[in-house]
C-alpha cells in the first residue's frame, strides 16, 4: 500500500511539475516568424546569443534571429536608431541616452557574468612603462599618459568609476577617444596610447601576449551596466519574438554555466592566440537591473552633463519577459 501511495505522490509531483513547465512555456505569445535583427559586439557577453544559434535554440523556440556584428557601441546605437537592429548587446549609458533623445527602448535583461568574473579592465601597454595603479595616476597627473576609451559611453563610466575607487578623480584630458574596441587594442600594442579600457578576452591578449599590465578591473564596482535592449515597437508588435529570443538566450546561459569549457570554441571574435587559454565566463541569472543600480549610472550621467533630466525607471526597463523564463 505504501508503495502505491508513494507512486501516486511521485506521479502527482511529476504532473504538477509538468503543468508548471507547460504553463511557463505558454507565457510567450506566438512568434511572428519575421526576422529579429540582433546586434552583437565582439565581447564575451555575446556568447549566449551566438551559442543559441549554434545549438538550434532559436529554431526550437520558433524565432527567426539574424545576428549582426558591430564593432562599437556607437555603431550599435546608430543601427538601433535607424531601425536596422531590433535587439542590441548594449549598456545602460547608451540605453539612457537613446531614451532621453526620444527613442522607445527598454532594457529586458542584465546581460552580465557572475560577480567573480573580471569583464572590463584598464590595461597599461608594455611600451608605456606603467606597471602599477600608482604609476598610472602619476602619469595622468603629469599629463604624460591618456587612457583610450569611448567617450560618453559605458566605457567612460567604467573608467571613471574604477579610477575613483583607486582614489583618483579623472579629468577630461585623461581620456582619448577610440570608439572601436579592436582599434583600442591595436593602439595599445603599438604604444600609441599608454593605457586602454578593454573587455575580455582582449585584456588576456593584451597582458599575456603583448606584455601589458592589467591595473584596475570592474570587480571593484557595485554594478557593471551591460544589458540587452529592445526597441519598443518590437516589444509592442512582436512580443512573442522577444520572449522566444530571451528563452533561447537563457537556455544557452544554462548550457554554458553547466560546462563552460565545452563552449571555449565559439563564434565570439576571440583572438586565436588566446582562444585556448582565456577564462570562459559563467553568466548571472536572468534579471533586469534594479532601480538602485540604474541610479548609479543616471547620477554619473547627470554629473557629466550627458542628461538634463533622468528618465524614470519604468521608461527604461521592461521586466515582463522575466516571468516567461
Amino acid at each position: 500500500m505504501r508503495t502505491f501511495v508513494t507512486l501516486i505522490a511521485t506521479l502527482g509531483i511529476t504532473l504538477v511539475s509538468t503543468l508548471v513547465s507547460f504553463a511557463a512555456a505558454q507565457t510567450c505569445p506566438e512568434p511572428t516568424g519575421e526576422v529579429l535583427n540582433v546586434g552583437v559586439l565582439p565581447v564575451l557577453n555575446a556568447l549566449p546569443t551566438y551559442l543559441a544559434q549554434q545549438e538550434g535554440l532559436y529554431e526550437q523556440y520558433g524565432v527567426n534571429v539574424n545576428l549582426v556584428s558591430v564593432d562599437s557601441g556607437r555603431d550599435r546605437t546608430i543601427a538601433m536608431q535607424a531601425g536596422q537592429l531590433d535587439v542590441g548587446n548594449s549598456d545602460a549609458v547608451a540605453h539612457v541616452l537613446q531614451v532621453a533623445s526620444g527613442q522607445g527602448l527598454k532594457i529586458v535583461r542584465h546581460d552580465t557574468f557572475t560577480p567573480d568574473y573580471r569583464f572590463f579592465s584598464i590595461v597599461a601597454g608594455a611600451q608605456s612603462g606603467i606597471t602599477s595603479v600608482e604609476g598610472l595616476i602619476a602619469a595622468l597627473e603629469a599629463d604624460e599618459a591618456q587612457i583610450a576609451i569611448s567617450q560618453n559611453t559605458l566605457i567612460e563610466y567604467l573608467a571613471t568609476a574604477m579610477l575613483r575607487d583607486a582614489g583618483y578623480e579623472p579629468e577630461a584630458d585623461d581620456y582619448t577617444e577610440v570608439a572601436a574596441i579592436p582599434l583600442r587594442l591595436e593602439l595599445l600594442a603599438q604604444g600609441q596610447v599608454a593605457a586602454a579600457l578593454l573587455p575580455e578576452p582582449l585584456t588576456t591578449l593584451a597582458t599575456t601576449l603583448q606584455g601589458g599590465t592589467s591595473l584596475l578591473d570592474d570587480s571593484v564596482l557595485e554594478f557593471v551596466p551591460v544589458t540587452l535592449s529592445v526597441n519598443q515597437n518590437v516589444i509592442d508588435e512582436r512580443p512573442g519574438d522577444v520572449c522566444a529570443y530571451l528563452q533561447a538566450y537563457d537556455d544557452a546561459v544554462a548550457l554554458i554555466n553547466a560546462d563552460p569549457e565545452a563552449y571555449r570554441q565559439n563564434e565570439v571574435r576571440v583572438p586565436d592566440p588566446v582562444r585556448g587559454t582565456y577564462t570562459v565566463p559563467q553568466f548571472a541569472d536572468f534579471r533586469v537591473p534594479s532601480e538602485t543600480e540604474l541610479t548609479l549610472v543616471l547620477d554619473w550621467m547627470l554629473e557629466a552633463g550627458l542628461l538634463e533630466d533622468a528618465p524614470s525607471y519604468d521608461d527604461l526597463v521592461d521586466d515582463q519577459f522575466i516571468l516567461a523564463d
